[in-house]
């Protein structure tokens, strides 16, 4: 016997789905991107890309125009509690901030944004820092009146650092013990340490950063470290043993673990920076 698929009392017909614009960063690692930026004279320039979302891609080209929103970041500040400040316009430039999706494509770019971070307009990089100054970027108008924009995806808001001097690329290494044998792995990965200010930097959690788990390391004045969970990551997640980092290799060493179904989730982990 055979039978359509479409037969079957479980299908979903997608087909007539309506075709959606969105920022493909924003759904796959989170609306808010915390990015440093060195001093120099020259702009720095940010970039990212837009995406059209569906069954089906479009016939004809669409052009997918963003603009900077203050109201999405007092928006923003509101539903999380958050305290991001407007970057103020001398410190960036964001004209053009148009893609064009060709037919037959979905993904466009890239929209560039310049930083200004040069010692004139930036004399003072901690007090940059400490500013939480952020650039809100949402879409505001699609040249197809039949393609909507995502409600949840469609904005970027760009937290704006003045690296620090941890900010960088780490190789880390370590282990994930899980109270289930077979979950325990090795943790072997490149990780990404951004500048939140002039002593903190946030990277992913563990091994868990498809699922948003992030967490900020501090490093103090004696050199330990101190571990923030932020993101989706456990909030109950407890320091123990050696936290600290090491000037002289540039390497923090981390101990850390979170309570979870069966027992604690146990992380050691090296992060030795490479670049």
């Amino acid at each position: 016997m055979t039978a359509c698929l479409n037969d079957d009392a479980h299908f979903v017909d997608f087909t007539n789905t309506p075709a959606i614009v969105d920022v493909p960063s924003s759904a796959f690692y989170g609306a808010v991107e915390n990015r440093g930026f060195p001093i120099q004279t020259t702009p720095n320039s940010y970039t990212f890309n837009v995406n059209l979302s569906g069954p089906n891609t479009l016939s004809e080209d669409v052009t997918v125009t963003m603009a900077v929103d203050p109201a999405l970041l007092t928006q923003y500040n509101a539903n999380n509690g958050t305290d991001y400040q407007l970057l103020p316009a001398a410190l960036y430039q964001a004209s053009g901030l148009t893609a064009t999706i060709k037919a037959g494509q979905r993904l466009a770019g890239p929209i560039t944004v310049n930083l200004y971070t040069d010692a004139t307009r930036v004399p003072d990089p901690a007090t940059y820092n400490d500013a939480g100054y952020a650039l809100p970027l949402r879409i505001t108008a699609v040249s197809n009146s039949n393609v909507a924009v995502s409600s949840n995806y469609g904005y970027k808001i760009l937290v704006s650092k003045i690296k620090n001097q941890y900010d960088g690329t780490y190789q880390a290494t370590g282990t994930f013990t899980h109270p289930v044998a077979t979950s325990s792995r090795a943790i072997n990965k490149e990780k990404t340490l951004v500048t939140v200010n002039t002593t903190t930097i946030e990277t992913e959690f563990a091994d868990l950063g498809a699922s948003d788990w992030r967490m900020q390391l501090t490093v103090n004045a004696d050199n330990t470290v101190t571990l923030k969970p932020v993101g989706a990551s456990n909030t109950s997640t407890t320091q123990f043993g050696v936290n600290k980092y090491d000037p002289a290799t540039r390497t923090y060493t981390l101990n850390y673990k979170y309570p979870g179904s069966g027992g604690d989730r146990v992380i050691n982990e090296t992060l030795k920076f490479e670049q």
